[in-house]
């Protein structure tokens, strides 16, 4: 289930969500090689949950990838939900929103996988957080979707966020008891998804404008 297009015009342009973009691409090419050094910046930049807590490598984490196609679906999810959110918050409480569903989805993920060797990457589960804000804010936007393999749909925000969620915790059930029984998890950090989602939803919650005839409370209708 991929988001296409969310049928919600902003008010301005999205600079900082923009930036963010273009700051992830821009580590990433830094970092990119697509042999053994990719690995090694991946253990390099990546948060290991098992290594002793580093902040560094906290936010490097955030804005690294394991792959072009990791980079730009993220990305592009990014691009469809940031703008609106964005222009509702404002910039510094969404850069904060952003930076804390980032945090809040790398610990989710710490607390359940202690003890992993894998490097944590990718900006997700921050962009997961926008996606919870975007739930609070826009819950009757129409997104258009695309269903593999060959199916097009106009959804409700509301309805492809709350399906998106449920596809998330289902697959962090089954990673985790996969892990627990197996001692294996699988290469998608589901919970991390799922922390960073509750950040953001929780975030908007607390940070909406509270006047109803502010500018942008409009966009909720």
């Amino acid at each position: 289930m991929l988001p296409i297009r969310d049928i919600n015009r902003s008010r301005s342009f999205p600079l900082l969500t923009a930036l963010i973009i273009g700051a992830n691409i821009w580590f990433f090419v830094q970092n990119y090689d697509s042999g053994e050094g990719l690995a090694e910046a991946l253990l390099t930049l990546g948060y290991i949950p098992s290594d002793p807590f580093s902040v560094e490598k906290a936010f490097t984490s955030m804005f690294m990838h394991g792959s072009w196609a990791h980079l730009l679906f993220n990305m592009w999810a990014l691009w469809v939900f940031g703008d609106n959110v964005e222009d509702v918050l404002g910039k510094v409480a969404y850069g904060l929103l952003y930076l804390g569903s980032g945090l809040g989805a790398l610990f989710t993920h710490i607390l359940l996988y202690p003890l992993s060797e894998v490097p944590v990457v990718g900006a997700s589960g921050a962009i997961s957080g926008v996606m919870g804000a975007y739930l609070v804010l826009f819950p009757h936007a129409k997104i258009w979707t695309y269903i593999p393999p060959f199916f097009f749909t106009s959804l409700s925000a509301r309805v492809f966020l709350v399906m998106w969620f449920v596809i998330q915790v289902a697959h962090g059930i089954v990673d985790k008891l996969t892990d627990w029984i197996v001692g294996v998890a699988g290469g998608i950090a589901f919970w991390a998804h799922i922390g960073g989602f509750a950040v953001g939803w929780l975030a908007a919650l607390l940070l909406r404008p509270k006047d109803p005839y502010e500018s942008g409370w409009t966009y909720l209708s």
